[in-house]
């Protein structure tokens, strides 16, 4: 019975993106070797969760799956590639998403429900964690790429592994759905009056 795991949640891409990115990865290992990443299954990372008392994640987790059911399924466009910068030394590669009103906001109401504080730029990796003379090996070609493809995500993909156990591996923990038909936009806020104003020259005090 393992007693501590780690977890990761992430989003899915369907298979045709997935064969695409693997082709992608497969590029960059044919210029540069073998990098961190390259036999990675495609993925949007969400929240990872590292050494974790199981017996108290795993019924969290679960319960996870009533509040992801009030969101819709998200449709996500990729749009050629971007990198990040590791310091001066390393770079990451990866696939760019469109970002609208819509995504924001279904990102935005995910990471609260998954208590998810930190900055996140949605994105599926290629590359993770090359050095400089690698990147610049690359990313001629994939600057060059004009890639435009949609996707639907339809669930919240958790995948598991036990925390000290030797060579351990990922396995899929459980698959929570989005079934909303729409996304539910917040409540704006509500309209305040203007702060009070003193008229200097009555002495008294005015609403406008």
């Amino acid at each position: 019975m393992k007693h501590y795991a780690d977890y990761m949640l992430l989003l899915s891409p369907d298979e045709q993106v997935n064969a695409q990115i693997q082709q992608h990865k497969q590029y960059a290992a044919d210029q540069i070797g073998v990098y961190e990443s390259m036999y990675s299954k495609a993925h949007i990372s969400v929240k990872a969760m590292t050494r974790q008392k199981a017996f108290i994640a795993e019924p969290a987790i679960t319960s996870l799956g009533k509040n992801l059911r009030t969101l819709p399924p998200i449709t996500l466009t990729i749009d050629g590639f971007d990198y990040f910068n590791h310091g001066e030394e390393f770079k990451t590669i990866y696939a760019r998403l469109r970002s609208n009103h819509s995504t924001t906001q279904w990102f935005k109401i995910l990471k609260k429900h998954l208590g998810v504080k930190e900055f996140m730029v949605p994105h599926i990796t290629i590359t993770r964690n090359i050095p400089v003379w690698a990147f610049e090996q690359l990313w001629p070609h994939y600057k060059a790429i004009n890639w435009v493809e949609s996707f639907t995500v339809n669930e919240l993909t958790v995948l598991q592994r036990e925390t000290f156990a030797s060579f351990a591996i990922w396995g899929q923990f459980a698959k929570l759905p989005f079934e909303a038909r729409h996304l539910a936009e917040p409540a704006p806020p509500r309209a305040s009056l203007p702060p009070l104003s003193r008229n200097i020259h009555s002495g008294q005090m005015s609403l406008f």
